[in-house]
């Protein structure tokens, strides 16, 4: 999955995604559902939450979407991997700065992956295991899919 990446990166639509037509209630947190096998859904759902936030005004009183990555994916989100995935991190560290997103990253996962949290991104947060806490979310603090 991590080869199809910087393709993938090169191949990200310069047009905005269309807004969502659905109504979500946000009033817990929306998180969103990411299929880790097909890699263009990271940026296909980031490119959803931003027609989503620029269609509601971008909101304050709407929470950021959680973006809970695990698995070799979370590979993204550290510096020495900036430059072949350098679109996907710009699109989602700006979603961040303005309040439209919160992306943790597994331990679990970057551990296995034989990275160093000393070179994750300074906008990512992490968790201990990732499926805990989509789990913790959803079941615990009502988020829901987005």
């Amino acid at each position: 999955m991590l080869l199809l990446l910087p393709a993938l990166a090169q191949a990200l639509p310069t047009e905005p995604a269309a807004p969502i037509a659905t109504e979500y209630d946000a009033t817990n947190g929306l998180i969103a559902r990411l299929d880790f096998e097909q890699a263009d859904q990271m940026v296909e759902a980031l490119l959803r939450v931003e027609a989503y936030y620029e269609q509601q005004g971008f909101a304050e009183s709407h929470p950021p979407v959680a973006f809970v990555i695990f698995g070799p994916p979370v590979a993204i989100f550290f510096k020495n991997n900036y430059a072949k995935n350098k679109q996907i991190v710009d699109l989602a560290a700006r979603l961040t700065a303005l309040k439209v997103i919160d992306v943790k990253v597994c331990e679990f996962s970057y551990q296995a992956e034989g990275l160093d949290s000393d070179n994750l991104l300074p906008f990512v947060s992490t968790v201990p295991f990732g499926p805990d806490e989509v789990t913790r979310l959803v079941e615990e603090e009502r988020y829901r899919y987005f």
